[in-house]
């Protein structure tokens, strides 16, 4: 079982392919894809459509999951996470994979047993291990959202 995560900001995306066939699931591949420059919407929504396109294509997932990003306040904001993820739920749609989402709020430990006040972010590195580069916090949710589906 293949899943990907993803999580969309500002200036740049993250995802995670997960073999969910091995426990602690093992990260196959992720990476880090920055935005291009000076495209206007349509553009940039045609970009994201082939970026997601080749990843989903690559990896034939069972499933995807993305985190949902509240609190925008910009058009620019608006424009580089919810406009994404909308286009990432049409091509699960399309290409029939299950497709779930998480807030920021569902982000935590407790789905793993551990006390509401435990760390995830540190909690997953002794499991999962540390994989450097872009090893960060936007990274660690695209992959605990894929995660959150195989507990």
């Amino acid at each position: 079982m293949k899943i990907i995560g993803f999580n969309f900001s500002k200036n740049d995306f993250r995802f995670c392919v997960l073999d969910g066939t091995t426990n602690p699931p093992t990260i196959i591949e992720k990476n880090k894809i920055v935005y291009p420059n000076n495209m206007d919407t349509a553009d940039l929504m045609e970009w994201f459509e082939t970026q997601l396109s080749l990843i989903i294509d690559k990896h034939q997932p069972n499933q995807i999951s993305h985190k949902i990003s509240l609190n925008l306040t910009t058009l620019d904001q608006i424009k580089t996470s919810c406009y994404p993820q909308a286009i990432l739920n049409l091509l699960a749609k399309k290409k029939n994979i299950s497709i779930n989402n998480y807030s920021a709020l569902a982000i935590n430990a407790t789905k793993f047993g551990q006390p509401n006040k435990t760390d995830v972010f540190a909690y997953i590195d002794p499991i999962i291990g540390t994989h450097p580069p872009y090893w960060d916090k936007p990274t660690k949710e695209a992959v605990l959202v894929a995660w959150f589906n195989l507990l």
